[in-house]
């Protein structure tokens, strides 16, 4: 368990937002209802979520929010969803089937399946192998260097596998395959390509004939037929904005049109509409499918229902790649140890418009899958997770008491994480677990010598007894050191923190948590320690959201988060005045000081943007081709070219690190510009020479490009 993992370990005990309880399930499916409601209507951070639970008692499905397709349609288990990168486990899936027939072997080269002519990059004489590619241990990176597509929405649109050929042929590895974990998009949709090459068919028709037939999941593909397209939920991205494309749009086969966010004159962009030419790389994360194609997956993969793919299934769940010493890879699935002793195995998916989350606990065997038509991994993630977290009898849910207001709003404020010698110990066990070995034998065989050789000079049995004494005292009070150490730099560099708001006569709490500087440490760290994370590090800060989880009261200072049963105890002094609460998880116990008396902020809707009407003439200010410079995120720079279509502007980013394409630009004020697909702003101005600028500012680093040339037509 690393540093993700304790911070993680803090937050399910308040935030957590989904617990099933089977035997109440009146009062189980309303909390959700009420949950997902809170989430969409008030906190507007989603536009629609799906949850589905399953276990021995059979499924559940809870849902709210609409297809936002043009109809008033509701969302339900079978809302069609693009299940993102949830699609790599069928690939580990397929690549197991594989095996079993006898087609492949998971050590064999990647190579040996591919064209004579393709150059796959090797490094020292090692080859890259299929079970290299399935546990993200490749060497490949996350995204192609150089995509170039038509559209910036859709950056596989024209990604062939000449064009995955050439990148191949093209790529240098930095280290050894199966040296360390890199989570690869490039490496699934290569293992995806070369099972479809050697099954002498496409990626699509294999998972359809391999995977969903034999589940009876009828609703799971690419390509959506009429039915499909009539409960497809259409996606929106970070700021909320739906993914639309209306007919002949930019970059399509039908020729010049536009893109709009208007759903009056749009249709949702669908992969049906088009010829399906990115057959290279579909199995990162193409496949569409609803909460119940994927319940009956979940429930084939912990052995609930008789199927014929169960032992295929339990194949691809064994660890092939150690991250540490309790987690690992398996074939596409994240196995990780639960809070508890359990076993989780998961995985997330997430693209401009769409979230996912599909895992399930073998030790408990229960499983969720939780679908979202909006960009927000974090809700998918830490709803996911504390579903498999939670206890689901409901003899061991607490009741509600009912206390005076007063007494909640004295407990309104904002409480710091304390460190504590709880905290240190559990800091210093997980580096003792989780430390690179030479961390921990290189010092304790250096002492190791020193003991002996002072044993060696000890004359007689006494001083002996002696000498072993103070060496246990001074280990035990350098523990203790180390303990208290490490618990403070966690607290000083994670700055984590409780917040208890009230909305009405509900209390609500929500995690704060000083992001940049907690990235940063936990990056020195892991480097230093040799700490890894679940998926992707740079994804790492997203599994801590502040999602607001409401409390109930037991008694005057015992409360318990409304839907998943952890405790609280707040502290009070003589007078009454809360000083702190401490936080009850099994195992462990997190005291927080308090340090404030003011509520923290609910957490705020993303604003969207808001266009302007601007002269068409006032538009070609903005026409032009810009440049920035080489940076060490953009090694081969950044170039916006902005260009008139009618009465639209059109722009073109394109660079190393960046999916670029073609995006729709609308004008906010008469010097800057927005999008909807990169959310990003355009601050047009001149610089000290005179020289037209444009300041990009967007979820990457802000830029800076000039305008050197002559405007673009």
């Amino acid at each position: 368990m690393n540093i993700q993992r304790i911070v993680r370990f803090i937050y399910f005990a308040l935030i957590p937002p989904l617990i099933p309880y089977p035997a109440l399930a009146e009062d189980f499916t309303n909390a959700i209802h009420a949950f997902l409601q809170h989430r969409i209507e008030v906190d507007k951070v989603c536009v629609g979520m799906v949850v589905g639970l399953v276990d021995e008692d059979g499924s559940r499905v809870v849902s709210y929010g609409r297809l936002d397709n043009g109809t008033d349609q509701e969302m339900n288990g079978d809302t069609v969803f693009a299940i993102c990168s949830v699609t790599k486990t069928f690939t580990g899936l397929l690549l197991q089937d594989m095996i079993e027939r006898g087609e492949m072997k998971p050590d064999d080269p990647v190579a040996r399946y591919l064209p004579p002519s393709v150059r796959v990059p090797a490094r020292n004489g090692k080859a890259i192998t299929l079970r290299q590619l399935a546990t993200h241990s490749s060497g490949l990176p996350k995204w192609p260097d150089d995509l170039n597509p038509d559209r910036a929405d859709h950056p596989y649109d024209d990604y062939r596998a000449e064009k995955l050929y050439a990148d191949l042929a093209g790529y240098q590895l930095t280290r050894d395959p199966g040296a360390r974990f890199e989570y690869s998009s490039v490496g699934m949709g290569l293992l995806g390509h070369a099972i479809a090459l050697r099954a002498g068919t496409n990626y699509e028709s294999l998972v359809v004939d391999r995977s969903c037939r034999p589940l009876k999941m009828d609703s799971t593909g690419i390509t959506l037929t009429p039915g499909l397209k009539s409960r497809n939920a259409t996606g929106h991205n970070d700021l909320g904005y739906a993914v639309y494309q209306v007919p002949g749009c930019l970059g399509s086969d039908e020729g010049p049109g536009v893109w709009t966010n208007d759903p009056k004159k749009a249709e949702p962009i669908l992969p049906s509409n088009r010829d399906w030419r990115h057959e290279a790389m579909v199995g990162y994360g193409e496949l569409h499918s609803t909460v119940n194609d994927l319940l009956k997956y979940v429930s084939a993969n912990l052995g609930l229902t008789p199927s014929s793919l169960t032992p295929l299934l339990e194949e691809t769940h064994a660890v092939h790649f150690r991250l540490t010493r309790d987690s690992g890879v398996g074939l596409a699935w994240f196995v990780t140890p639960g809070l508890q002793g359990t076993k989780i195995i998961s995985h997330v998916g997430d693209t401009l418009g769409f979230s996912s989350f599909v895992g399930f606990d073998k030790t408990r065997r229960r499983g969720v899958v939780i679908l979202i038509n909006s960009f927000d991994i974090a809700d998918a993630c830490a709803a996911g997770i504390s579903l498999l977290e939670s206890e689901w009898r409901s003899d061991r849910r607490p009741k509600a008491a009912t206390i005076g207001k007063k007494t909640c709003e004295s407990y309104v404020g904002q409480y710091q994480l304390s460190p504590d010698f709880a905290l240190g110990t559990l800091m210093l066990r997980q580096f003792l677990r989780n430390a690179h070995k030479a961390l921990l034998y290189v010092p304790a065989g250096v002492c190791l010598v020193l003991l002996v050789a002072l044993l060696g000079r000890a004359a007689g049995f006494r001083k002996r007894c002696v000498v072993l004494g103070g060496a246990a005292l001074v280990t035990g009070a350098l523990a203790a050191l180390l303990a208290l150490i490490l618990g403070q730099v966690v607290c000083a560099s994670l700055h984590l923190g409780i917040g208890i708001r009230l909305e009405g006569n509900r209390m609500f709490a929500q995690y704060t948590l000083n992001q940049r500087s907690s990235s940063a440490v936990i990056s020195k760290l892991s480097r230093i320690l040799d700490f890894r994370a679940k998926f992707n590090p740079s994804l790492s800060t997203e599994f801590w959201p502040a999602i607001p989880g409401e409390l109930l009261p037991e008694s005057e200072r015992r409360f318990f988060n409304r839907l998943t049963g952890m405790p609280v105890t707040f502290l009070r002094d003589t007078q009454g005045k809360a000083t702190g609460l401490i936080v009850h998880n099994p195992g462990a116990e997190f005291s927080f000081a308090k340090t404030s008396d003011q509520p923290p902020k609910a957490p705020q809707a993303p604003k969207k943007y808001v266009a302007i009407e601007l002269d068409p003439k006032l538009l070609d200010a903005f026409v032009g081709q810009y440049e920035c410079a080489p940076a060490s995120a953009y090694p081969t720079g950044v170039r916006l070219a902005i260009r008139r279509q009618g009465d639209q502007l059109i722009g073109d980013m394109r660079g190393k690190h960046i999916f670029g394409g073609l995006f729709e630009l609308y004008p906010e004020s008469e010097s800057n510009l927005f999008d909807t697909v990169y959310c990003a702003r355009y601050s047009f101005s001149k610089n000290d020479k005179g020289e037209a600028t444009v300041g990009i500012h967007y979820w990457g680093p802000d830029l800076e490009a000039k305008k050197p040339s002559t405007p673009a037509r």
